[in-house]
């Protein structure tokens, strides 16, 4: 590149004009997301306290983030973690395989539940209090490849249920009556 075109590159920049974004970079820019990384848009919108659905679509399958604004679909990879989303519950739930980030409502919104993940090892991936978002759902990134159990206990109610974090594994799971 020349030095002229450098100077011309610098003073655009500079001036505050901006080339044309990507379909995708504008799409993020619009909802709030730009800047982050897949890991954090994924929290970002699982944990936004706007109500469902969404004025946007956002799914999560066991190997990427589902973006759209209704006419184009954008897709983002994960990378060396999975993110499980899981909605305890005392009287309804619905079925549910890939999460919907902005559509899924879960029926214990903002109650703080105990926590534990355990693999098929006996070790223990996470143990913590955690609050449900207002969606009713709990987001948790974990480790690729592994099986295992969460177990999930409120007000002296516990729900287990297997787990696994492969390729073809399911990113929402419903299936946690309390009792």
């Amino acid at each position: 590149m020349s030095k002229s075109s450098w100077l011309l590159l610098l003073g655009l920049c500079a001036s505050g004009v901006a080339l044309a974004a990507s379909p995708e970079s504008a799409f993020l820019a619009q909802h709030g997301l730009a800047g982050k990384s897949v890991e954090q848009i994924v929290d970002t919108i699982d944990q936004t306290p706007q109500h469902r659905p969404l004025p946007y679509s956002a799914s999560i399958t066991s190997t990427e983030l589902k973006l759209s604004d209704g006419e184009q679909i954008y897709t983002l990879p994960l990378g060396d973690k999975f993110y499980l989303s899981f909605a305890p519950y005392e009287r309804r739930t619905h079925p549910c395989f890939n999460h919907s980030l902005s559509g899924c409502q879960g029926e214990m919104a903002d109650k703080t539940f105990n926590v534990k993940v355990t693999d098929n090892k006996g070790d223990v991936i996470l143990q913590k209090p955690m609050t449900s978002y207002r969606n009713g759902f709990i987001g948790v990134w974990l480790p690729r490849n592994m099986e295992g159990t969460i177990e999930v206990s409120y007000n002296g109610k516990t729900a287990s249920h297997a787990i696994a974090t492969r390729d073809d594994s399911q990113t929402c799971l419903t299936g946690l009556p309390l009792r």
